[in-house]
């Protein structure tokens, strides 16, 4: 299984040296990273992960940030993603130096006093606390956030820093009550929302290193009902992923996921999705 899946990813790189969403579709930002975590450790994938790297380093901004693609201008949530490849792949080098500054340096947008008075009739958060936007300038949201504090992680000297401390109090602070997580609030006009497979297993793996402590047994649980309630590729990879990194296992959720590889070695025609596959078999990042 792994090495179809592998064989897949070879053959569906771009001429470029990145991946898409699809076979034969441009090159993106996001699944070119997560394919190059997935094959970084295979020695037989050392020339294609190589063309990855460089295709990375050439879609980087001036900033030092990422957008969607080579071709979008604007640096956004997407450069976790190259931070925490290229980080994990063991490069070290001015272009991830300038794309962890671009990460610390990224601003939200800052909430007055008024505005956190009005939120607390809606909701029950502390906006003064900074996770990371979608996008520079807005407000913080718990999968970039998580996402960020997971690449910079990966950076040697950077998990002690003022900015993940803050953004792990955002994360507690943006707890289900039931556990787990959702995209950003937890309770909205005194009802609480659930929380979200991926979110929730994001949100672990950052956790994992940074304050595996403040885990809790609900947050395994309610991990592994929105999974199999999921049932897609992506829910039961990334739940997987996070269950196994934290010494957890589900068998059913494995089987679930081989059941869903294609005869091609791949799993919905997609570079990213196979990624997460096969990290999430592997069980670790």
């Amino acid at each position: 299984m792994k090495s179809s899946a592998v064989s897949f990813l070879i053959s569906t790189q771009n001429p470029d040296g990145g991946w898409g969403y699809a076979a034969q579709q441009s090159s993106a930002v996001e699944p070119t990273s997560a394919v190059l975590l997935a094959l970084r450790e295979n020695l037989s994938c050392a020339q294609s992960c190589r063309r990855a790297i460089d295709w990375l380093r050439g879609a980087q901004h001036l900033d030092g940030g990422w957008g969607f693609s080579s071709r979008d201008d604007e640096s956004a949530w997407q450069t976790a993603w190259p931070v925490l490849a290229l980080a994990r792949s063991g490069e070290a080098s001015r272009v991830l130096n300038q794309a962890v500054k671009w990460l610390l340096d990224v601003k939200t947008v800052q909430f007055g006093e008024d505005a956190m008075q009005a939120s607390k009739k809606i909701s029950t958060v502390d906006l003064s606390l900074r996770g990371w936007p979608w996008l520079p300038g807005e407000a913080s949201w718990v999968e970039p956030t998580a996402l960020a504090m997971l690449a910079l992680e990966s950076v040697p000297g950077i998990a002690a820093t003022d900015r993940l401390n803050e953004a792990l109090r955002y994360i507690q602070d943006r707890r289900c009550p039931g556990g787990g997580w959702n995209v950003g609030s937890p309770v909205m006009f005194a009802s609480a929302l659930p929380a979200l497979v991926n979110t929730t297993a994001w949100v672990l793996l950052a956790l994992f290193k940074l304050a595996p402590g403040s885990i809790l047994f609900e947050d395994f649980e309610i991990l592994r009902t929105a999974m199999h309630r999921d049932g897609g590729v992506l829910g039961l990879a990334w739940g997987l992923l996070a269950l196994k990194t934290l010494g957890k296992y589900d068998t059913l959720a494995e089987g679930r996921l081989a059941g869903l590889q294609h005869k091609d070695g791949g799993w919905a025609n997609n570079p990213y999705k196979t990624a997460a596959a096969i990290m999430a078999f592997r069980g670790y990042l």
